[in-house]
């Protein structure tokens, strides 16, 4: 006879909150386009233009535009228009927190 295995309190507490659930999955679809993972990375050091982020990401200013728009209505960006340029920047302390534990796993030094 084998015993049956059970994931943990917390685990299950989670599961059960699938609201929860649901969010870290939002937040995970969010890393894994390389074009937004790529934005993140980088307004996670400073804010940045679209015309910094395309030359940074080495992406299309149409395809970058589009991946801001999905991070702002994420909530995960902040925006300031000056003059002719808006820049960006990343306001969630949560997705800081999370890029600088996985640059400290992956990250080479």
């Amino acid at each position: 006879m084998s015993k049956q295995k059970t994931v943990n309190e917390k685990t299950e507490f989670f599961f059960k909150q699938n609201r929860n659930c649901e969010k870290l999955l939002d937040i995970f679809s969010l890393f894994a386009n390389e074009n937004r993972f790529k934005i993140l990375c980088t307004l996670n050091e400073q804010e940045f233009c679209v015309n910094d982020l395309v030359k940074i990401t080495d992406g299309k200013p149409s395809n970058i535009s589009q991946q801001l728009k999905i991070l702002n209505l994420a909530g995960l960006l902040e925006r300031e228009r000056r003059g002719k340029q808006i820049y960006y920047n990343l306001k969630d302390e949560k997705i800081r927190k999370l890029l600088d534990f996985l640059f400290q796993q992956y990250g080479s030094k």
